[in-house]
């Protein structure tokens, strides 16, 4: 393989990486705060739990969505914030 295509094939695994710690640390993220929340797609889409509001939420690339606020945004943290939680985190 040539350099360029052996650096777009370390580019790609780097990506790879990012996006599975991505996952593993907004995940933790959630449970440490006991926020609740449902797995799915093997932990690729979380159904996150607030006071009236749910967000569909995918930690690798940390993007939600609200069903029914129809918030958008990016960031675990973003997403505790908009969560409504009445409560010290």
């Amino acid at each position: 393989m040539s350099d360029i295509g052996d650096d777009f094939a370390a580019l790609k695994e780097a990506g790879k990486k990012k996006k599975a710690d991505n996952q593993e640390s907004s995940t933790r993220i959630l449970i440490d705060k006991s926020i609740p929340f449902t797995s799915h797609n093997w932990g690729n889409h979380l159904v996150v739990y607030g006071n009236e509001i749910i967000f569909d939420f995918w930690p690798s690339t940390g993007k939600f969505i609200s069903r029914n606020k129809k918030t958008k945004g990016r960031g675990v943290f973003s997403m505790i914030k908009k969560l409504n939680l009445n409560r010290e985190s």
